[in-house]
């Protein structure tokens, strides 16, 4: 499988405007109780007292309670220091006490006698899955920037882990989350400085089933296209794909951004059967597939590296991108190269996630992007799909597809991601209408789930 590694030449108008307009952001709020290990991690701001004693509760196991009517705010920040002085910092402005008996620890807190600590603490919920890397940055120095980013690291302490010269993209990693926040603080003030984010990792896609089907043949489908279009181009932002007989003539020369791949040859990746998937979708008008690879062989990937998917899908002409990927954090430098590429006329498509419920996803959560749930055989919402507000549209979520002859299952909103795609440049092509048209045409026969 012949892959080149691309790096985009010129920062294409669209990466410019949308990283630029990105504003250096704090670090999500984060309290990190290690039992094992003993040490507490704080980064957290303006936290009212009943959250701070929930969070403790839940990360402790302790027996927690506070006398009625105690308030106080707290503001922190602090790396891996032992649970005592934790207290002391986090609880410095009220009176607390904590002790054991028979194996259990408590914890009182009050305004006047440890006696009056009577209402029990219950436990924080449990939060949703924190994506950020917390001692990694990315930076984008501005084109017109003379300051090297290797003199910068080393003033912050930082070490070059990724680099894109050309971009003046960089991914700095620090010693801990402490180190990170405070290189921010500093950077946000640099005029030499564009964009300053955290990044965060991004899911390898990962199906709600994907199974060989026994005893089934299949083989790469026959297309027997009318023509192939001219216009459009879906930039396939995903995992490699394994390119076979007869896909060469709907697909771009593949790019990776992460080095040559190096996926099990018996076991179809999720990138390949959404190729194939949007191929069953387009039916006898096919436009072209340019596959974007952004994970490494095996793991998950960051938002560093999906950006530079996404500006290279761009910049080699892609008009639709497809974004059936894992969850991600909540990338403000992802949020608005999505916002500007829109403003370009760039159709954005993204899987809602297989975790049942409302939950917020990115990057399907984000404002313009069409974020697409899975219907099952029956036309109901599948079970294993989300279907929060953000939700525009629901698609079939099953599709069967091939590597080699063997066939496979694949279930998910992923594979209802790539039919809403498909279904769009299908559109396109043979009624020539705009990107907006088509959409609108779209979500108008395939609405998203009833409430």
């Amino acid at each position: 499988m012949q892959m080149s590694r691309i790096r985009c030449s010129i920062l294409g108008a669209v990466f410019l405007a949308a990283i630029l307009s990105a504003r250096p952001a704090r670090a999500a709020d984060s309290l990190l109780w290690s039992t094992n290990r003993n040490g507490v991690t704080a980064d957290i701001q303006d936290w009212n007292l009943p959250k701070l004693l929930g969070k403790i509760r839940a990360l402790t196991g302790w027996q927690v309670k506070m006398e009625p009517g105690t308030s106080a705010t707290i503001t922190a920040r602090f790396s891996n220091i032992p649970p005592d002085e934790a207290l002391n910092r986090l609880l410095g402005n009220v009176n607390f006490t904590k002790d054991s008996s028979n194996g259990v620890s408590r914890l009182l807190v009050y305004r006047t006698a440890a006696s009056a600590a009577t209402q029990a603490i219950e436990p924080s919920p449990p939060e949703v899955k924190d994506y950020r890397i917390p001692n990694e940055l990315l930076v984008l120095l501005k084109r017109n920037s003379t300051e090297s980013i290797d003199d910068l690291a080393k003033v912050l302490g930082a070490k070059v882990v990724s680099r894109d010269d050309r971009l003046k993209l960089y991914r700095l990693q620090f010693a801990d989350a402490a180190a990170a926040t405070a290189a921010a603080n500093q950077l946000g003030g640099d005029n030499s400085v564009g964009m300053v984010d955290s990044n965060y990792t991004v899911d390898r896609p990962t199906p709600a089933q994907s199974n060989p089907l026994t005893g089934a043949a299949s083989q790469t489908p026959v297309l027997n296209p009318k023509s192939l279009a001219n216009g459009v181009v879906i930039g396939l932002i995903d995992t490699a794909v394994q390119m076979q007989d007869g896909f060469s003539q709907y697909s771009l020369p593949p790019i990776t951004v992460v080095g040559q791949p190096n996926e099990p040859p018996d076991q179809i990746t999720h990138g390949t059967s959404m190729f194939e998937t949007l191929l069953q979708g387009m039916g006898s008008d096919p436009g072209k597939i340019l596959p974007v690879d952004v994970y490494p062989s095996g793991d998950s990937t960051t938002t560093y590296q999906v950006l530079e998917g996404i500006v290279a899908a761009i910049n080699s002409g892609a008009n639709i991108i497809n974004l059936s990927l894992g969850g991600t954090g909540d990338s403000s430098a992802l949020q608005s190269l999505i916002a500007q590429g829109t403003q370009k006329g760039v159709l954005f498509v993204a899987a809602s996630g297989n975790t049942p419920g409302a939950a917020l996803t990115y990057p399907a959560a984000y404002s313009g992007v069409l974020a697409v749930t899975a219907s099952d055989p029956n036309g109901q919402l599948a079970s294993y799909a989300n279907d929060g507000p953000f939700v525009k549209a629901m698609e079939p979520g099953t599709s069967i597809v091939s590597l080699n002859g063997q066939a496979w299952l694949e279930e998910g909103t992923s594979t209802a991601t790539a039919f809403a795609t498909a279904a769009i440049a299908q559109i396109i092509n043979e009624q020539h209408v705009t990107v907006n048209q088509a959409v609108n045409q779209f979500i108008q026969s395939h609405p998203p789930p009833k409430p």
